[in-house]
């Protein structure tokens, strides 16, 4: 898997889409970014999943709600991150900060 790191985010390709894993604050934010033919921009999804204080959630237009059972989300954020750690442990860092909060 390609990773492309910045800063505050990592964006990889799934399925034929742009992830983005960014940082917002205390959050941590993983969404699709969203293109259109027409020249306007990137916009990200209007359903995300939300990391803050060690828990998950998944924000939509319908509300935030707690995910109970988030062992996949977050075994699948600690792979990616394996390939980060190395490259920009200062990014490893940040989101290994607000993962493991309480």
């Amino acid at each position: 898997m390609r990773l492309d790191v910045e800063k505050n985010a990592i964006e990889f390709c799934f399925e034929r889409s742009t992830i983005r894993i960014y940082i917002v604050n205390d959050e941590i934010h993983i969404a699709e970014v969203v293109t259109y033919e027409v020249t306007t921009g990137e916009y990200l999804s209007k359903i995300q999943i939300i990391i803050k204080n060690g828990k998950v959630y998944v924000a939509s237009p319908l509300g935030v709600d707690e995910i109970q059972n988030p062992e996949n989300t977050l075994k699948g954020l600690n792979e990616i991150l394996k390939n980060v750690k190395d490259s920009s442990p200062a990014l490893y860092e940040k989101i290994q900060k607000i993962i493991n909060a309480h």
